[in-house]
């Protein structure tokens, strides 16, 4: 069961710090035995107990006691987060060194201490393949023990991408037709925890897509934090048209509805917020009251496209089953006005297919909505399916890391192919010698593109969408 609004973190005094003993030793207190991290995996426990006297530093403390550990940059930039897992009062410092070699040639890129709940370094200019030392130290005294041991947990990563523009939304919020509960929210939350967790004392911007279905819009997040009462300062907010524009309409905490907005449109929402000085925040659950989400693509819903029948398959899961009565499948070309195309009544399985045998030509969305007698479980989940039996074959559809195109009905054999944003912005610019071009989309964000592709004698366009690899 997840634990939401307010974390309480219990603390304990075991009996081995009262006679400066600790548990575990530290397995990692010089350079040279330094632990390897592995950037995206989950953070790993460690202690400063029994490790080694740190290096200078431009922001240790003298006489602390030190365990190292090392990662492999996969990207330049990235993060290395410590989260302490016991004691409140701990203050730990960490620093992190690029090197020349193993343990060698160490210069210090960056150095945190003092704060009582983590150390989050966020380094920048990296460079990929290259490796990097972590010093985590505590000073002897104080409230973790006599022997500097302070416990924690360590991860390495790399940033989500930015979501903090209209022209780059985070996603889509949950969409309800009245109040919810806190539960049905975080049941139905799409978003992923924070991984760093939101560091405190810090401004955050999300903006997140919508689907007005009545006049007045009501926003409100379900925020996981440890914060308590007051888990934000500062908030503010402003909604946008799509295509993005000038602002429409701005408020703040005391005022989280938009109004009027016209049924049928799309607008995107963005709030700015700082997080309390004294804590953090792990997960926002964002949703609307009033609107529908603009779910472009969802892992919960898997789409497959048979390219020699050219009919769509779709399948998705809904651990929530028993309530189901039955599940309706719409139908758009453009994402706003949905056709049904079929119903499945719910059953006691998880899983559930249905196939589209006559699929619009070019660009085709999908939502299933799982209704049962009080409540709508899934208000918007969408898919694309890119079908063109005309000319342009792309696939997979939607695209998460490469996106492959067949040329040969289209008789092309060289040319050019550009890729443009919902907004016009050129991100891709290739000339092609094959039938069949791939093309790598890992660094593209997720969206909504236009693929033009042009050679002497031929001209073909269509549209496409890119999505995240959940």
């Amino acid at each position: 069961m997840k634990k939401h609004i307010l974390i309480i973190l219990l603390f304990t005094i075991s009996i081995n710090h009262m006679f400066a003993q600790c548990n575990p030793v530290s397995a990692s207190p010089t350079c040279t035995t330094a632990i390897p991290l592995t950037a995206g995996n989950a953070c790993v426990n460690g202690t400063t107990c029994q490790g080694s006297a740190e290096l200078p530093s431009s922001c240790l403390f003298m006489g602390s006691e030190c365990s190292w550990y090392s990662f492999t940059a996969t990207a330049t930039d990235m993060f290395v987060s410590i989260t302490l897992t016991t004691f409140s009062g701990c203050h730990i410092s960490s620093n992190v060194y690029e090197s020349t070699g193993p343990c060698t040639g160490l210069v210090e890129i960056s150095c945190l201490f003092g704060t009582p709940l983590d150390d989050h370094h966020a380094l920048t200019g990296l460079s990929i393949g290259s490796t990097y030392y972590i010093q985590v130290c505590y000073p002897p005294g104080g409230p973790c023990g006599n022997y500097g041991s302070a416990e924690y947990c360590i991860k390495v990563g790399t940033p989500d991408p930015p979501c903090d523009l209209c022209a780059i939304p985070c996603g889509t919020a949950a969409g309800y037709l009245s109040n919810p509960t806190v539960q049905q929210v975080v049941d139905d939350c799409i978003t992923v925890p924070f991984v760093p967790e939101l560091q405190p004392s810090s401004t955050y911007t999300f903006c997140y897509g919508l689907h007005a279905t009545d006049v007045s819009v009501d926003f409100n997040v379900i925020i996981t934090s440890d914060c308590g009462v007051g888990n934000v300062t500062n908030f503010s907010w402003e909604l946008y048209n799509i295509p993005c524009g000038g602002v429409i309409q701005t408020g703040t905490l005391a005022s989280l509805t938009f109004m009027p907005v016209v049924v049928g449109n799309q607008y995107v929402f963005c709030y700015t917020f700082d997080v309390p000085s004294t804590c953090t925040h792990s997960q926002h659950c964002p949703f609307f009251v009033g609107a529908e989400t603009i779910l472009l693509a969802s892992n919960d819903i898997k789409l497959e496209t048979n390219f020699e029948s050219y009919r769509t398959k779709l399948s998705w899961t809904a651990e929530f089953n028993n309530d189901i009565l039955y599940f309706d499948i719409g139908r758009s070309s453009d994402a706003l006005f949905f056709e049904s195309i079929g119903t499945v009544l719910g059953t006691n399985l998880p899983s559930y297919i249905f196939y589209d045998d006559n699929p619009n030509k070019e660009l085709n969305y999908y939502r299933v909505k799982g209704y049962s007698e009080a409540y709508i479980f899934m208000s918007n989940l969408s898919v694309i399916s890119n079908i063109n039996k005309n000319d342009l074959l792309l696939y997979p559809m939607p695209v998460d890391d490469y996106l492959k195109i067949s040329l040969e009905d289209l008789s092309i054999k060289h040319g050019n192919i550009k890729i443009f944003s919902q907004l016009g912005n050129l991100v891709y610019d290739k000339t092609f010698t094959e039938n069949i071009a791939k093309i790598d989309m890992r660094n593209i964000y997720t969206g909504i593109y236009f693929i033009s592709i042009t050679n002497l004698d031929n001209k073909t366009s269509s549209k496409f969408i890119k999505i995240e690899k959940l």
